[in-house]
């Protein structure tokens, strides 16, 4: 775990951060408030310009269901500015890290952060040995996409809805193992099976002791 305990901290490009990885469910006084407000502020002109448009219900909803883990980036007055919402699944019976946001508040743009969250995630993957992190983005959004297929070099994922004119989104990964030639390629492995069992989400969630002092198993 000496490897990850560098990423509790963010001091580059004139800010001072702090990380920690919590579930959902350690979350305390006004943090989801807090996480919901930047979703809102950066998304919801993104969701109203599709046509099922921004349902805060559903949003609320989806944030909290299904073992949801975050990433919390605070500031030095303990005030939350940047986040990554992820869980672990299953996508082809392939097991994955799905990251649903990365969002950083409009003060923290262009210095890094959200790099700096998902080169987190993508570490978090590699040592649960999910076989990809996935990330799902709106085709409208130019500046998402730029980030993750320009700057950290995600590609369409073969499930992306590509022939789907109606669908709005592009579902785009990292494939953690590669060629020579650094070209994305998919490993083999039978998961037929296997399920979300205590052992085995047990090895996965155990990778966040570094970042609580009061880590308790959920499953």
């Amino acid at each position: 775990m000496e490897t990850l305990i560098p990423f509790k901290k963010y001091n580059r490009n004139g800010v001072d951060l702090s990380i920690e990885c919590l579930h959902y469910d350690q979350f305390e006084g006004d943090m989801f408030e807090s996480v919901f407000s930047i979703l809102e502020h950066n998304m919801k002109a993104e969701y109203d310009a599709c046509y099922w448009g921004w349902n805060e219900k559903d949003k609320r909803d989806e944030m909290k269901e299904k073992n949801p883990w975050f990433i919390i980036a605070k500031n030095s007055e303990s005030q939350i500015v940047a986040f990554a919402h992820f869980k672990f699944d299953f996508d082809e019976e392939m097991a994955v890290l799905y990251c649903y946001e990365v969002q950083v508040s409009e003060d923290m743009r262009g210095k890094g952060v959200g790099k700096f969250l998902m080169q987190i995630l993508e570490l978090i993957g590699s040592k649960a040995e999910m076989l990809k992190i996935m990330i799902t983005v709106f085709k409208h959004n130019p500046r998402a996409i730029h980030f993750f297929a320009d700057i950290l070099k995600y590609s369409d994922d073969e499930t992306s809805p590509k022939s789907w004119t109606y669908r709005r989104e592009r579902i785009l990964l990292r494939d953690y193992e590669q060629t020579s030639q650094n070209k994305k390629s998919f490993r083999v492995l039978d998961l037929s099976g296997l399920r979300y069992t205590p052992a085995f989400l047990f090895s996965a969630v155990c990778l966040f002791n570094f970042f609580s002092n009061n880590f308790l198993l959920r499953f």
